[in-house]
């Protein structure tokens, strides 16, 4: 259900009837309840008192406010993943990022997730603060990380493909101001335009 909510088969504030969920997913109704009240306490979702369940909608407010702590969480594990990372490490988020370009150019939009996934959460395996780490986790799953709200053109996936082979780079070079900086321009979609290829 998180991955439909995220590809967009769930839209921000539809409702969901629990018996088309049943049917969907061919799971009992108990079953249902349980993964909605999940997803309520994940923000994925609301409960609206005798009304039921819907896709929670973030306004501009809110997608601002959820990035700008994403920002501060992120950037404050960008030390502990430079100082952790092993040569093998950089190997493996390199294979990861490579993975969510050919995801990105060639893949489905649920590829493109996994991929996006996977590199995340082996990035932040190297994150020394484990209550750190769940938190971001927590705010990656809702709002503004949603995929389907952030890579509507081919130029959003290009960066964010562009911006995973940066995160790489900086962390090769254990230059951690310049991981924070593509981490904030990562979550944010702007910011700088570094050139981390250069010595």
């Amino acid at each position: 259900m998180v991955r439909d909510i995220n590809i967009g088969i769930f839209g921000p504030g539809e409702w969901l009837k629990q018996v088309d969920l049943e049917q969907r997913y061919g799971v009992t109704r108990i079953a249902v309840r349980r993964v909605l009240d999940e997803l309520v306490a994940k923000r994925l979702v609301e409960h609206i008192h005798n009304r039921g369940y819907r896709v929670y909608a973030l306004g501009p407010k809110q997608r601002r406010e959820v990035s700008e702590i994403r920002t501060l969480l992120e950037t404050a594990a960008a030390g502990g993943i430079v100082e952790q990372a092993t040569k093998q490490d950089i190997e493996e988020l390199t294979v990861l990022a490579e993975n969510f370009k050919q995801a990105a150019y060639y893949g489905t939009i649920l590829e493109q997730i996994d991929a996006n996934r996977n590199f995340h959460n082996r990035l932040l395996e190297l994150c020394t603060n484990e209550s750190l780490t769940e938190l971001i986790m927590e705010l990656r799953q809702r709002g503004p990380a949603a995929p389907v709200t952030r890579w509507r053109t081919v130029a959003q996936l290009a960066k964010a493909t562009e911006d995973h082979f940066r995160i790489v780079d900086a962390i090769r070079r254990r230059d951690v101001e310049g991981l924070k900086a593509v981490i904030t321009s990562h979550i944010n979609d702007k910011g700088p335009n570094l050139d981390l290829s250069k010595e």
